[in-house]
C-alpha cells in the first residue's frame, strides 16, 4: 500500500536550487584552503557537515516534517542486502563506463596528489572521510532533500533530475558517465524503499572499493594491486547481472510513497526558481571545460617560459640508485647517478647497465615484441647545469649496444649550444640548440625543479641521438599531468606525473614520462624510456 505524502514534506524547488548553488561555493571555498592549513581529507568531511548543517537548516525555515522530508525510517533487512549486491554491480558498470568515456575523449580525469594517502593515518582519514562522512551527508542532502523538491514533477522526475544534479555536484565531466549509474540507482533505492539507509549502505559500500584501490595503489606493489584489481573485477563482472536481479526485487518488494501534485505557481515563482539552478549549470559548466583542457589540450594553458627553480635542497642528496624494469615489471638492470655541487653549479654522473630480455610469447607480435623485448646495452653520461636556472652548460655522454659505441657532447657557443655526436662510423653528426633545450637521458633528474602544481607546462626543446648516432631536435611540450600513487623498492611514494611529448624524426609523436616525490626535495621515483623504466631502488 503506498504512502501519501503531502506538501509539508517536499520542499520548494527555489529553496533547493538555492541550496545547490550555496552548497557548491562553500565546497569550492573549502577546496581552496591551503592544505598547509587542513588536510585534505579534514576540509571533505567539513565540506559534507556544511551541507547537512545547511539542509537542516532550509528545512527549518520552510517548516518541514523532518522525518519525512529526510526519509528517516527503517526499510527492511532485504532491502539493505539488496543494496549491498547492487554495490558492487555498480562498481563494475562504472568502471566499464570510465574505460569508455577514457578512450573517447582520450583523456582521464586529472587528479591532485594530494587526493592520495601518504600514511596510516591519511589512510584512516581517507576511510572516514569516503566510507562514512560522504554516504552519511550527501545521502541526507541528494536524496533526502534535493529530490523530494523534484518528486512533486512526478513518480521519474525526483529520480532522474536529482541523480544528474548529483553526478554534476562531483564537477567533473569524463568522470561524470560513470557516476551516472550509481546516482540513478542510489535515487530508486530511496525513492522505493522510502528510506535513506538502503541508498546510505550502498553508497558506503561503493565509496569503500574506490578508498580501497587508493589505498592499495599508495602502499602496495604493481603485482599486490594487480592481484587485487583482478579479484575486484571477477567479482564485479559477477555480480553485474546479480544488481539487475536485485533492481527487480527491490521494485517487487518496496511499495513508495505517492507523489505530491505540483503546485500551480504564479507570477515571478513561476520561472524564478531555476535561476540558482542555472547558476549551477554554469559553474559545472566552467569546471568541466577546465578538466577538458588540462586533460586533453594543456597546451592551451602554456606558460611563455618554463622556469626551473634552483632547489637548495638538493645540497643534502649525494646519491641515486634505480632499478631498470621491463614492461613485465621484472629487473633487467640497475643504474647509478650521482650527485654534487661544484661551485655555481650542480653535476650529475649516471652510469647505467641493461641486461637482454624477450617477451617469451610464443607467437609472432610484433607489437608486443617490441614493448616486450630488449637488447644488451650500457650508457653514462656526465652533466652540469647552471645553479641558478639549471641551464644546461655541458654535457658528455656514452651508449654501446651489440657492438657499436655512440658518443655525444653538448658545449655552449655564442650563447646557444652545441650538440655533437658520433655514430662510430666515421661520419659525426653536429646541430645547434637553444640554451633551454632538454637532452635525452638528462631531463628526468633536471625537471625535479620544476613549480608543481596541476596543469603546469610549456614548451621546450628536445634533443635526442638516435640508433644510428645521429643527433636531433624538436620542439616538446612538458606537462604537469597531476599526482599518481608509485610503489617502488626505496618505498612508497604519492608523485607529480611529468610527460615530455614531442616528434621524431619520421614525425611520430612519442610521450616520455617522469614521476617525482612530492615532498622536498622533488625526487625523481621513476621513468620511463621506452620499454624500460628507471625505477628508485636507494637514496643514499
Amino acid at each position: 500500500m503506498e504512502t501519501q505524502l503531502t506538501r509539508r514534506d517536499t520542499p520548494s524547488l527555489l529553496a533547493v536550487n538555492v541550496f545547490l548553488l550555496l552548497g557548491i561555493l562553500i565546497i569550492i571555498g573549502i577546496g581552496s584552503i591551503e592544505e598547509s592549513v587542513l588536510p585534505q581529507y579534514v576540509m571533505a568531511v567539513a565540506g559534507e557537515l556544511v551541507l547537512v548543517l545547511i539542509v537542516l537548516l532550509f528545512v527549518r525555515i520552510e517548516g518541514l516534517s523532518v522525518r519525512e522530508t529526510l526519509r528517516l525510517r527503517w526499510p527492511g533487512w532485504p532491502a539493505l542486502a539488496l543494496s549491498v549486491v547492487l554495490a558492487i554491480g555498480l562498481w563494475m558498470a562504472g568502471v566499464i563506463l570510465n574505460v569508455v568515456t577514457m578512450l573517447v575523449f582520450g583523456y582521464s580525469t586529472p587528479v591532485s596528489p594530494s587526493a592520495f594517502p601518504k600514511d596510516g593515518g591519511d589512510a584512516m582519514a581517507l576511510l572516514l572521510a569516503t566510507v562514512v562522512a560522504a554516504p552519511l551527508c550527501e545521502e541526507v542532502a541528494f536524496r533526502g532533500y534535493v529530490q523530494r523538491a523534484y518528486d512533486r514533477g512526478g513518480r521519474w522526475a525526483g529520480l532522474l533530475t536529482g541523480g544528474l544534479i548529483f553526478a554534476m555536484y562531483h564537477l567533473r565531466f569524463q568522470g561524470l558517465f560513470a557516476l551516472l549509474p550509481v546516482s540513478f540507482a542510489l535515487g530508486f533505492v530511496a525513492w522505493r524503499s522510502h528510506s535513506l539507509l538502503p541508498a546510505m549502505l550502498l553508497h558506503a559500500v561503493y565509496n569503500s572499493i574506490a578508498a580501497l584501490l587508493m589505498i592499495a595503489t599508495s602502499f602496495f606493489s604493481m603485482q599486490v594491486v594487480a592481484v587485487l584489481v583482478f579479484a575486484l573485477v571477477c567479482l564485479g563482472l559477477l555480480m553485474l547481472p546479480l544488481a539487475l536481479g536485485a533492481l527487480w526485487l527491490l521494485w517487487r518488494r518496496t511499495s513508495p510513497p505517492a507523489s505530491v501534485t505540483r503546485p500551480k505557481l504564479a507570477g515571478w515563482r513561476r520561472w524564478g526558481w531555476a535561476i540558482p539552478l542555472f547558476a549551477l549549470l554554469l559553474v559545472y559548466g566552467y569546471a568541466a571545460v577546465l578538466e577538458v583542457v588540462v586533460g586533453r589540450f594543456p597546451e592551451i594553458l602554456a606558460v611563455d617560459h618554463i622556469a626551473l627553480q634552483s632547489p637548495g635542497s638538493w645540497d643534502s642528496i649525494t646519491h641515486w640508485r634505480y632499478a631498470i624494469h621491463n614492461r613485465l615489471d621484472q629487473p633487467v638492470g640497475d643504474a647509478e647517478c650521482a650527485f654534487s655541487t661544484p661551485s655555481g653549479t650542480f653535476a650529475l654522473a649516471c652510469r647505467a647497465h641493461q641486461d637482454a630480455f624477450d617477451s617469451g610469447l610464443p607467437l609472432d607480435m610484433p607489437l608486443l615484441d617490441r614493448l616486450l623485448t630488449g637488447e644488451e646495452r650500457a650508457w653514462q653520461q656526465d652533466v652540469t647545469w647552471s645553479r641558478e636556472d639549471l641551464r644546461l652548460l655541458a654535457l658528455d655522454g656514452t651508449r654501446e649496444g651489440q657492438g657499436d659505441v655512440v658518443t655525444w657532447a653538448l658545449s655552449p657557443v655564442d650563447g646557444t649550444g652545441r650538440l655533437t655526436a658520433d655514430g662510430g662510423k666515421g661520419e659525426v653528426s653536429e646541430i645547434s640548440v637553444p640554451v633551454d633545450v632538454l637532452v635525452a637521458g638528462e631531463w628526468p633528474w633536471r625537471l625535479a625543479a620544476l613549480p608543481f602544481e596541476m596543469g603546469y607546462g610549456g614548451h621546450l626543446p628536445f634533443a635526442w641521438i638516435d640508433d644510428t648516432g645521429e643527433a636531433q631536435v624538436s620542439e616538446a611540450y612538458v606537462g604537469v599531468r597531476g599526482g599518481e600513487p608509485v610503489w617502488t623498492p626505496a618505498g612508497a611514494f604519492v608523485t607529480w606525473k611529468v610527460t615530455v611529448t614531442y616528434e621524431d624524426a619520421v614525425g611520430e609523436e612519442l610521450t616520455l614520462s617522469a614521476w617525482y616525490d612530492t615532498e622536498v626535495p622533488h625526487t625523481l621515483v621513476r621513468y620511463d624510456e621506452g620499454n624500460v623504466s628507471y625505477v628508485l631502488a636507494e637514496i643514499q
